[in-house]
C-alpha cells in the first residue's frame, strides 16, 4: 500500500514521531510518504494514496492550523480510506486522570469538528524542549513539569514519548489495514 503521513509539529517531536512511524510501516513492505503539513507541494494529490495517518501536536489546547484545514479539506477521502489520527499532547502523561482525559479529547474534539472518522486514533506523550522555548514558555512549562514531578533542568530537553506504544499504534494501524484489504469490492 502507498500511506501517506501528513502531520503538524511545533518543536519537532511530531515529526521525529512521524519519522518512527514511517520507519515502522516501511519495515512492513509499505510505500510512505512523510510530510510536514505547512509544507505542503503544490499540485498535492491525495488520491494517489491508499491510506493515511495524520497527526499534530497540541499548544495552547490547538492543532496547528493546517492540520485542521488539511483535514476539513480532504474530510471525504480521509474517510474513504483507512486513516488514522495521533495527538502529541504532554498532558497525556500526567498523573491526575482528568488531566490524561482532557488531553485524548483533543483528537475527539477535532472529529467533531471536521466530521472525520478516522479508523484510529491515539494521543502520545511528546517532549519538553525546554532549549527551544523562550523565556515565559520556559518559565511556564518548569512550572507545569514541577507540578507534573517531570523534569526542571532547562539546560537540556526531555522526552516523554512512549515509543514502545508508537509501536502498538502502527501494528494496530497496519491490521486494519489488513481487515480492509480482505473485505470484498
Amino acid at each position: 500500500m502507498n500511506i501517506l503521513i501528513l502531520y503538524g509539529s511545533s518543536e519537532g517531536q511530531t515529526a521525529q514521531i512521524a519519522q518512527r512511524i514511517t520507519e515502522l510501516i516501511r519495515e512492513k513492505g509499505h510505500q510512505v510518504t512523510v510530510q510536514s503539513g505547512d509544507d505542503l507541494p503544490g499540485g498535492f494529490a491525495v488520491d494517489d494514496f491508499d491510506a493515511a495517518i495524520i497527526g499534530g501536536s497540541i499548544h495552547m489546547g490547538k492543532y496547528q492550523p493546517y492540520v485542521k484545514a488539511f483535514i476539513r479539506a480532504h474530510c471525504k477521502w480521509l474517510s474513504s480510506v483507512p486513516a488514522a489520527l495521533f495527538t502529541v499532547c504532554m498532558a497525556v502523561s500526567s498523573r491526575h486522570a482528568k488531566d490524561r482525559a482532557a488531553a485524548r479529547a483533543y483528537g475527539e474534539r477535532l472529529l467533531k469538528e471536521t466530521g472525520w472518522r478516522p479508523v484510529l486514533i491515539e494521543t502520545f506523550a511528546g517532549a519538553v524542549k525546554y532549549t527551544r522555548y523562550g523565556f515565559i514558555t520556559r518559565f511556564v512549562m518548569k512550572q507545569i513539569s514541577k507540578r507534573e514531578g517531570g523534569s526542571t533542568d532547562t539546560s537540556c530537553d526531555h522526552e516523554y514519548t512512549d515509543w514502545a506504544e508508537v509501536e502498538r499504534f502502527v501494528e494496530a494501524f497496519l491490521a486494519r489495514i489488513g481487515e480492509r484489504a480482505a473485505q470484498p469490492a
